[in-house]
């Protein structure tokens, strides 16, 4: 397979993007028979079919999505290079597409992210939440903000924080049922489970913080379940029970007082949030800047990541 020049690609996302080969014409500047040479070319090229021709309208495959999406990716990389070397603007532009879960995006991106795209102003931010993983190749994802432990894969990961799920429940309902003393004391209460990769967390691990005695392992129940870690917040800050989650994610309201850590000498599983990217090559220097200032987010604690300080 190979590309004689950029040319084909710029015609590509014109179609995508007018719906027709004929307006994709006028903004290129070609005819619609020049058009549909360039997308007929790429075709051939990848032996597959990109668009549906109908009398009126062209639709994207599925194949021509994903190749739609990664040819944007390419040009504005190609831009972004020509900016650098005629010595322009270190301005960053261009699209970002980056993917979390609901827990992470409500709990720790929500409120930042307007902050970095205000201070980017020609970048356009794409945010997908999804609680499970996606292909970020397939799906044209320029990072994702994902918890580890990662499966071995051929994808490039950077620690952004490194943190532990530690138990914790609003003053209402300790009020209401007492405080646990030793892990085991969470099977007699309310406990909010939820999916993670698409299985139940219902057995909560714990070590303990000054590492002398062995780790425990406790199932725990309780009258409410559901497939988002953020539905699960909810409940607790509401009084419904006991959360289990990531320190990064419960830091907020541990600081504010609505909820309160259960069990302070003892950790719960290791949570290390990771930036994860579909390969370290050619990285534009828009996703670069989005993980550096990730890290500078979860970095900004005295001796430490965010999340050992509140789980110490």
């Amino acid at each position: 397979m190979k590309f004689d020049n950029l040319a084909d690609l710029k015609v590509l996302v014109a179609a995508a993007e007018t719906g027709g080969f004929t307006p994709a014409g006028r903004r290129c500047g070609l005819s619609t028979a020049a058009v549909s040479a360039a997308i007929k070319r790429l075709e051939t090229s990848l032996g597959v079919r990109l668009f549906e021709r109908s009398t009126r309208s062209v639709q994207a495959t599925q194949e021509g999505r994903v190749m739609i999406d990664h040819a944007r990716r390419a040009l504005e990389l190609v831009a972004e290079g020509q900016a650098l070397v005629r010595g322009g603007s270190a301005a960053l532009t261009g699209s970002l597409r980056l993917t979390t879960s609901s827990a992470l995006a409500r709990g720790l991106l929500l409120d930042w992210l307007p902050g970095f795209a205000a201070q980017h102003p020609g970048l356009e931010i794409d945010l997908r939440v999804t609680d499970t993983h996606v292909d970020l190749v397939r799906e044209a994802i320029d990072v994702a903000v994902r918890y580890g432990p990662l499966p071995d894969s051929g994808l490039a990961a950077r620690l952004l924080a490194s943190s532990h799920r530690i138990a914790c429940a609003s003053p209402a309902y300790l009020r209401r049922r007492g405080w646990p003393q030793q892990p085991q004391d969470l099977a007699q209460h309310e406990c909010l489970t939820y999916e993670v990769r698409g299985r139940l967390l219902c057995d909560w691990a714990f070590s303990p913080v000054d590492g002398a005695g062995p780790a425990v392992t406790v199932p725990v129940r309780g009258a409410l379940r559901c497939n988002d870690a953020s539905v699960a917040l909810d409940w607790a800050l509401q009084g419904q029970g006991v959360v289990y989650q990531s320190a990064l994610q419960l830091a907020g309201a541990l600081a504010d007082g609505r909820l309160q850590r259960v069990l302070p000498h003892w950790l719960g599983a290791a949570a290390p949030l990771y930036a994860v990217l579909p390969s370290n090559r050619f990285v534009p220097p828009r996703v670069t800047a989005l993980v550096e200032a990730l890290a500078e987010l979860f970095a900004r604690s005295a001796g430490g990541t965010l999340g050992e300080r509140v789980a110490g």
